[in-house]
């Protein structure tokens, strides 16, 4: 009997044989994948706090899309460029632009985050001035790309409170 029990363990032994690197490294490439795409949100976020159109384009894939609230999606890098910051002599200032993230779920190469958002902004063109204040909620899917750096591949948002200031 005991040396069925002896082997019996042994087996279990082996069959549960587990290489802690191999679980640590899992453990870290989540981890690298998570701090990238945070960090990634959080250079969108600053850009946006800056003005800087070339930081916030950066972020994006070439073929990527996006979904405003009311507009219909606006697909391509250049695209969405020329809505956010069209070459018309408007000035837009980002006042205020908080995030708190809800979610963040990461499947291979694809992670998606899903954020409430506090937006203060004012637009100037010409005679026409205004501000908005939205809240919202904001939906992220990144992509992994071959670099194994992450990109905005999809990006939509919904107002949940919008107010004209």
């Amino acid at each position: 009997m005991k040396k069925f029990q002896l082997a019996l363990l042994l087996l279990m032994a082996i069959g549960c044989k587990q290489d802690p690197t191999t679980n640590i490294e899992r453990a870290n490439i989540g981890d690298k994948n998570e701090k990238s795409v945070l960090a990634l949100h959080k250079k969108y976020v600053e850009g946006w706090k800056d003005m800087n159109e070339e930081q916030i384009m950066s972020l994006f894939e070439d073929g990527s899309r996006i979904q405003p609230n009311v507009l219909t999606p606006i697909e391509g890098k250049e695209n969405i460029r020329n809505l956010w910051f069209p070459k018309d002599s408007s000035i837009t200032v980002i006042n205020t632009f908080e995030t708190e993230l809800l979610n963040l779920n990461i499947k291979d190469s694809i992670a998606i985050t899903t954020h409430t958002t506090l937006l203060d902004w004012s637009y100037q063109k010409d005679t026409i001035q205004f501000g908005m204040i939205q809240k919202g909620i904001n939906t992220t899917i990144y992509r992994k790309q071959k670099n194994e750096s992450w990109k905005i591949w999809r990006k939509m948002w919904t107002d949940i409170y919008s107010k004209r200031k």
